[in-house]
């Protein structure tokens, strides 16, 4: 009863009138005993287990056993792989209709791909099963790329959040000061708080290069022209020029209107992008039509 498959034996030999012999063959004896003695008692030694799991695993499947399944595909998930065994297990999985324990193996192959494939049972599948090692090598290239493909996103995302954090301070720096620079009419303390903004220390340097530097123009110096750079974005950026207190702003503002339809569109997407490094949707002096560029 504990099996469908055996039971069905059982009934078609009583049509003959008479009983015969079940054969179980292609696995150890003692894997033979253990799993009738679980079809009887529903229970087993671990130790039987760990030795004779991977054949308890296909006579599970086999004569459709789903506890005992379930046990073995546990026993093999919860530390019964390694370098040396994966492959094989691998392919019992497939073979045995036990998607969790297959992908589980498919991601040790990746991410120990070095050790595993100077086994002898991956010389084996490449022997036997070329058309396995085939695509697991594609499935390998393919993880790689994807990783280069994360780290990518994620250096991007970082250069973006920098920008962020710069407009943020960039408004901090000429709206209510930092340490020692800010508007002409800011009182500076001596026991002022230290500065909450990551990016103002090295903006207040570029700040003090770009008020004294004699090449300002833009294009004449690598270090102005970043900061010619950062203060069109904060234009692009800026709810209220009118009210704004950051130099030039309403001055790009103005150009931005004349600009060709190229620069304008860099403009756009750098503009989304640096919005959505960090959702700052909703801050002052952050433009509704750049907010509604980046949702879009």
């Amino acid at each position: 009863m504990a099996s469908p498959t055996i039971r069905g034996m059982i009934k078609q030999s009583r049509k003959h009138g008479h009983y015969r012999k079940i054969s179980i063959r292609g696995v150890p004896h003692d894997a033979v005993r253990v799993f009738i003695r679980f079809l009887y008692s529903s229970c087993f030694e671990e130790e039987e287990m760990k030795e004779l799991v991977l054949h308890l695993l296909v006579l599970s499947h086999v004569h459709v056993v789903p506890h005992l399944k379930r046990a073995c595909e546990q026993r093999l998930e919860q530390g019964g792989l390694d370098a040396e065994n994966v492959v094989d297990v691998f392919q019992l999985a497939l073979l045995c209709d036990a998607p969790r324990l297959s992908l589980i193996c498919h991601r040790m192959i990746l991410a120990n791909f070095k050790d595993v494939s100077s086994t002898e049972g991956w010389k084996a599948m490449k022997q036997s099963h070329p058309d396995l090692e085939k695509e697991l090598l594609e499935s390998i290239i393919d993880e790689e790329n994807k990783q280069k493909e994360r780290i990518r996103k994620r250096n991007e995302r970082k250069i973006y959040l920098q920008l962020h954090e710069a407009m943020e301070a960039l408004v901090h720096i000429y709206r209510d000061g930092c340490r020692t620079i800010g508007p002409h009419d800011k009182a500076f303390r001596k026991d002022q708080a230290p500065c909450s903004f990551m990016a103002c220390k090295g903006l207040e340097l570029l700040v003090r290069h770009f008020a004294g530097c004699k090449f300002r123009v833009p294009g004449g110096c690598i270090h102005c022209k970043r900061m010619w750079q950062l203060l069109e974005l904060h234009s692009r950026l800026c709810a209220d020029s009118s009210m704004c207190r950051v130099p030039l702003c309403g001055n790009f503002k103005d150009r931005i209107e004349k600009q060709n339809k190229k620069d304008d569109k860099k403009w756009r997407i750098l503009v989304r992008k640096t919005l959505r490094a960090k959702s700052i949707t909703g801050a002052p002096y952050f433009s509704l039509e750049a907010q509604i560029g980046s949702s879009s």
